[in-house]
């Protein structure tokens, strides 16, 4: 019976959950895209709107409203969708997590901190990986809506991308490094805890503290030089748009609209960025392997 239950472990893991589920988590993945691509049409059927009605034409304000109400009901079916399949994948593989481990003689302190981990992965693929999802269909979405209104301004966001991508590789490194260093330390809190010197106690939060500050450093460099190219592109941007030949009202706010949906998009890429590299690091921890 011993041998049995070893071997259906390594067989039937967490980390092997996450392969069986994978067609209801691309599902509501997909749930996710649709509701991104509402979003998305919202400053067209805005602008649309605002110009119909400037000339008169209230059939113009149908668009905003079939696409507001769609964005409705595929929101509300997500969030009951996903809360239920995560929740219960969460249960799952906390509780393989724990079996596999302990076949592993790993110490108590670093599966509880594992447990812990898999809270945290369930976490990003639940709220991160629709955030990540919403930025890569924001910002491409948002650049081909722009260079339809104006083929300059969408090449001026475009050529944007080129320090986003520069800043988030260096920081992604650095952060990557401080990750490992502080999972490290977060496997150890148990024991730690359980030690009665205090002298213990203080080093071990020191050190958590010491890599969260960092990781935070590196949040808000990136994030403040994203900003200040950020800036130059949408003031650019809002230039064209207002010195442009007869502009139409709801043209101009859809232009800025998508611009500034772009900057907000840049705004989420440091803490994706962080946060797929601490979740490399933890499924390396997670993973069993004899």
């Amino acid at each position: 019976m011993q041998t049995t239950d070893s071997s259906e472990s390594r067989t039937d893991t967490a980390l092997g959950d996450l392969k069986q589920q994978s067609v209801p988590i691309a599902f509501t993945y997909f749930l996710s895209f649709l509701e991104n691509l509402f979003e998305l049409a919202y400053p067209w059927a805005i602008g649309v709107a605002v110009n119909g009605l400037v000339a008169g034409q209230t059939a113009l304000i149908w668009p905003l409203i079939a696409i507001w109400v769609g964005h409705i009901a595929v929101g509300a079916f997500r969030q009951l969708y996903d809360t239920r399949l995560f929740s219960r994948l969460n249960a799952r593989m906390a509780r393989k997590t724990v079996r596999d481990q302990r076949e592993d003689e790993a110490t108590v302190s670093e599966i509880s901190a594992r447990v812990e981990m898999i809270e945290e992965l369930i976490e990003f693929l639940e709220e991160e990986m629709p955030v990540f999802l919403a930025m890569i269909v924001g910002l491409v979405g948002s650049l081909v809506f722009l260079a339809f209104y104006d083929l300059g301004s969408g090449l001026v966001m475009l050529g944007l991308m080129i320090p986003i991508i520069v800043i988030n590789t260096i920081a992604g490194r650095r952060a990557y490094r401080n990750n490992v260093a502080l999972n490290t330390q977060w496997e150890k809190q148990v024991q730690v805890i359980s030690d009665p010197r205090p002298r213990r106690w203080k080093v071990h939060f020191g050190r958590m503290a010491k890599w969260r500050v960092r990781l935070s450093d590196l949040d808000a460099m990136s994030w403040s030089l994203a900003q200040v190219c950020a800036l130059v592109a949408v003031v650019i941007v809002l230039y064209r748009a207002a010195t442009a030949q007869d502009p139409m009202v709801g043209d101009i706010f859809a232009i800025l609209a998508y611009a500034l949906r772009i900057e907000e998009r840049i705004d989420d890429v440091p803490t994706i960025v962080q946060q797929i590299g601490r979740l490399i690091d933890i499924r390396r921890r997670i993973q069993s392997e004899q």
